[in-house]
């Protein structure tokens, strides 16, 4: 037996940008206003019905999201083939009010708390139509910017298997590990498409090129992806900028293009023009992207050092902002700044919208 059933993403516009609906089905997950086609409606139509009558609420479509088809056993007519039409849904009039025979209640949610409530409580169907209505709206999804991070020195497996843990659970871009865990994580994270970093010369970039060349060879064969080296701090306040590039360059070949290889830069004791000079050296030497912090030296990430070694490298290659970042709203300047990837202890919390740990990572 065949099902086909429409619903969407409804949104509006408020002063603080973009606000979701959200419902709490009677079996306390959080879902998407849907509901069945009847006999003689466009589908559209039936999206338009079952939003208005599950949530009151009166909208316009903007366009189709997705197509989902599942299957689930129905008491009385077993196997039921289910197929559901998402679509973008401005709201247009109509004062909220749950259908309480089928969902306990209906709420008005920023992006952030819709997103973080998906990812607790939703769905797995209704994550991929809620990305791409956020992709649409452009809304900034930061889970694919993270480095999920825990460098602490007492870190335990059961510590680093629950990074692991969550890492899988928010979909982030990759885990942080010392190389010691990283076979760990390899291994734990098999089976996704989440990356494995590692640190290398860290946390102060003091050891020679050959450690840190051997190093990085060791840290790939164990499972890393990426590598996040530190600069040779020494050599850049010396103005010996030939064996910085050495440096840089002596990780990279070591890399074989097997991982993307970071350069830390320790933003925090840079002047301005030993920063950019730092971003010119990295990105002449082919690394894949210029970091800010080491999160253990003096300061972390800001708007500044982030603009500036953007402007610097420009498209070539790209920017880490890390240290010192706890929040959904810092993590968003960061990018608007021109972050590609977020360095952060406190991914979930930024992923969840709620305050962050006192982690200088």
């Amino acid at each position: 037996m065949k099902e086909i059933a429409a619903g969407g993403v409804v949104y509006r516009k408020v002063s603080g940008g973009i606000e979701v609906l959200m419902i709490e089905d009677r079996y306390g997950n959080i879902s998407l206003p849907k509901g069945k086609r009847e006999p003689g409606e466009m589908l559209q139509q039936t999206a338009l019905r079952e939003i208005r009558e599950e949530t009151g609420i009166n909208g316009k479509i903007v366009q189709p999201l997705d197509v989902i088809y599942y299957q689930y056993d129905h008491s009385e007519h077993g196997k039921i083939e289910k197929e559901a039409h998402y679509y973008l849904v401005e709201a247009l009039s109509g004062t909220l009010a749950a259908q309480l025979e089928e969902i306990r209640q209906v709420n008005w949610m920023s992006a952030a708390d819709a997103w973080s409530q998906q990812l607790e409580r939703g769905y797995d169907n209704n994550r991929r139509v809620l990305e791409k209505a956020f992709t649409f709206l452009q809304v900034a999804q930061l889970h694919h910017y993270i480095d999920h991070t825990l460098l602490k020195a007492d870190a335990t497996q059961s510590d680093i298997k629950l990074l692991c843990d969550e890492a899988r659970k928010y979909r982030f871009a990759a885990v942080c590990v010392h190389p010691y865990w990283v076979a760990f994580c390899a291994e734990q994270l098999s089976d996704t498409n989440i990356n494995v970093a590692t640190v290398i010369g860290f946390p102060l970039g003091a050891t020679t090129m050959e450690v840190k060349a051997f190093e990085t060879k060791q840290a790939i064969e164990r499972g890393a992806a990426e590598i996040d080296m530190v600069i040779n701090l020494g050599a850049l306040k010396s103005g010996d900028y030939d064996q910085v590039k050495k440096d840089i360059q002596a990780v990279v070949e070591a890399a074989e293009q097997k991982a993307i290889v970071k350069v830390i830069l320790e933003t925090g004791l840079l002047s301005e023009t030993e920063l950019k000079q730092a971003c010119q050296l990295a990105a002449r030497a082919g690394a894949d992207l210029v970091k800010t912090s080491t999160g253990f030296g003096t300061g972390g990430a800001t708007l500044s050092a982030v603009r500036l070694m953007k402007e610097t490298v420009g498209a070539k290659i790209g920017v880490k902002a890390s240290g010192g970042i706890r929040d959904y709203e810092t993590a968003a300047a960061m990018i608007a700044a021109g972050a590609t990837r977020i360095g952060t202890s406190a991914g979930v919390t930024i992923v969840t919208g709620g305050q962050g740990n006192q982690s200088d990572y």
